[in-house]
């Protein structure tokens, strides 16, 4: 949900709902709770993966329940880091400055960053020190809960896909077998908590959140609030955009899907909070948040980025059975 949890939680959006005579109460659960999960009670679904929400579309249409679809807007995965940490991977041929975007933004070949991990390589054996800076720490990008977190488990499937080829996991043998060969890039830097990235904008997060997995306009948003030039992104290559759908089983969703597609007010709010209008079918997001930052005198992206949509990430059974091997505990509906 955390993908769409801030706009939901932002105080303006509920005020212009509440004037619209909307008021939304969420219950947070992981895209894989809410596809295997009873729905009955609830107006609508916002699963953050396409996977969940196909799901959730041929599980009501095979009994003839209502569900419509909405696409307000998306925020890719990346990676946030911090400049020292950026150059040194440029250093080692795997990051490189992202064309036509701001200083603040770098494209990151994941198989290279992947070799870096197997290697058992340390930051200070890649020479950050050159940067002004020592960390004996292995290289690792930390995720939030891989076991709840959407983020961390689309860069599971990230992985998978650049670790097999640059090919979509094709059985629940080879989802096991993968899972298998990927769980020390999942496991071993521990469990980070949820509140993974007031970690990294903390002022000790140089030393103890280098790399963290996050959506885009997390990133956007701390750069809206405060000008932090040390503070740098990595756009995995392959990568991947999210796709949230709000997915709506009565009048009572449809209307706030509705709203929150068309009304100008409550999109101009979606890109003041760093996300990325979906308008026209195919066509890049994001010219108005490339305006929006513009406006506001923050560097921007790239907003064509055709890499970002390459990754296929696994069905969401594989998906399940790929995140019960390194270790989560089985979805069961409740």
């Amino acid at each position: 949900m955390a993908s769409k949890a801030d706009y939901f939680d932002d105080a303006e959006v509920q005020r212009l709902l509440m004037r619209r005579g909307i008021r939304v109460q969420i219950t947070r659960s992981s895209s894989r709770e809410v596809a295997v999960n009873s729905l009955g009670g609830y107006d609508f679904a916002f699963p953050s993966g396409q996977p969940a929400a196909r799901l959730i579309l041929d599980q009501r249409n095979a009994r003839g329940l209502r569900a419509k679809q909405y696409r307000p807007f998306v925020s890719p995965i990346v990676l946030a880091t911090f400049r020292e940490y950026a150059e040194t991977l440029r250093g080692e041929g795997v990051a490189r400055y992202q064309e036509k975007a701001g200083p603040l933004y770098y494209d990151l070949d994941m198989k290279g960053f992947l070799g870096l991990i197997k290697s058992g390589k340390r930051w200070n054996d890649l020479g950050i020190r050159q940067h002004g800076m020592s960390n004996g720490n292995l290289v690792l990008a930390q995720t939030p809960d891989l076991c709840a977190a959407n983020s961390a488990a689309t860069y599971m499937g990230l992985i998978a896909f650049v670790e097999n080829g640059n090919k979509a996991v094709g059985s629940a043998g080879e989802a096991v077998a993968l899972a298998r060969r990927i769980k020390p890039f999942l496991t071993e830097q521990g469990l980070p908590t949820s509140e993974i990235f007031k970690t990294y904008a903390a002022p000790e997060g140089r030393q103890i959140a280098p790399i963290i997995v996050v959506y885009e306009h997390q990133f956007l948003a701390y750069q809206l609030h405060r000008s932090d030039s040390q503070r740098v992104l990595l756009y995995p290559q392959p990568g991947f955009f999210p796709l949230p759908e709000l997915i709506s089983f009565n009048d009572k969703g449809d209307r706030l899907g509705e709203l929150i597609v068309s009304d100008p007010q409550l999109r101009r709010r979606a890109v003041e909070l760093g996300y990325r209008l979906l308008d026209n079918p195919g066509a890049p997001p994001g010219k108005q948040l490339g305006a929006f930052l513009h406006e506001r005198r923050v560097p921007s992206p790239a907003m064509t980025a055709p890499d970002l949509t390459r990754t296929v990430l696994p069905s969401v059974a594989d998906l399940e059975r790929m995140l019960v091997e390194v270790g989560c505990s089985e979805s069961k509906p409740s």
